[in-house]
């Protein structure tokens, strides 16, 4: 069994004025915000910048003429709120690290969600309050086979409608790394890992890191012998 959950909204704060140096996990700010309104801008930060990732798979595959349209459509809405960033459009689905203003970076996943029904189920991941320097300068946006490079592109890939893991908001995936029986996946490459990661309890989960370089090593890992030998059993948290 395979459960999922973006670290990004692992959103925690010290505990300063409990007397404690343990992280409190406000759980209200690490709900995904899937099928609901976007967070309102603090009045702080009306004036910088914001930061705003995501990624939205697609099934089925755009084809060739969708997959076209779509790059259009999404440097057109960028373009059209001064957003700036990177991002990649696959027939599978778009991925994407955009900044801009508050506000315009709001009405861009909007206007995502105005277009097609299907980005209602994307987990927008915003983050204000972000000095205008940090921001990216220009926008693009770039045609590609796959919107993560595991080398798994059309009918390689396994289908989500099949075989998608179950979704679980912060609080939730906290508690599940309290489960001996369970294993975490780092599926990021050897880099970010390092700078950091999960950390389970002493007496809970395992953490398990691939040690990618890219994430095309992934698939080998994973099919690995010694890599199925840890998993076999378990329940699997990425």
């Amino acid at each position: 069994r395979i459960t999922t959950m973006n670290p990004a909204h692992t959103i925690t704060s010290t505990g300063q004025n409990s007397g404690t140096n343990e992280d409190v996990v406000v759980t209200e700010n690490a709900k995904a915000v899937c099928h609901r309104d976007l967070p309102a801008v603090n009045q702080d930060d009306r004036h910088k910048g914001t930061i705003l990732l995501f990624y939205q798979y697609i099934e089925p595959e755009w084809t060739e003429a969708e997959h076209k349209q779509a790059l259009k459509k999404v440097i057109e809405i960028g373009m059209k709120y001064n957003i700036t960033g990177r991002g990649r459009v696959a027939p599978e689905g778009l991925n994407c690290t955009l900044t801009g203003k508050p506000e315009d970076v709001r009405s861009f996943c909007y206007s995502l969600r105005a277009w097609k029904e299907v980005f209602n189920e994307t987990d927008f991941k915003l983050t204000d309050g972000v000095d205008f320097s940090k921001l990216f300068k220009s926008l693009s946006i770039r045609k590609a086979t796959e919107l993560v490079a595991y080398g798994l592109a059309r009918e390689k890939a396994p289908s989500l409608e099949k075989f998608a893991g179950t979704h679980l908001e912060a609080d939730e995936y906290h508690k599940a790394m309290q489960d001996p029986e369970t294993v975490i996946i780092d599926v990021r490459n050897a880099y970010e890992s390092a700078i950091g990661h999960f950390q389970p309890p002493k007496e809970g989960a395992k953490l398990i890191d691939p040690k990618m370089r890219n994430s095309i090593e992934f698939p080998k890992w994973l099919n690995s012998e010694d890599t199925q030998k840890q998993l076999n059993g378990k329940k699997v948290l990425m």
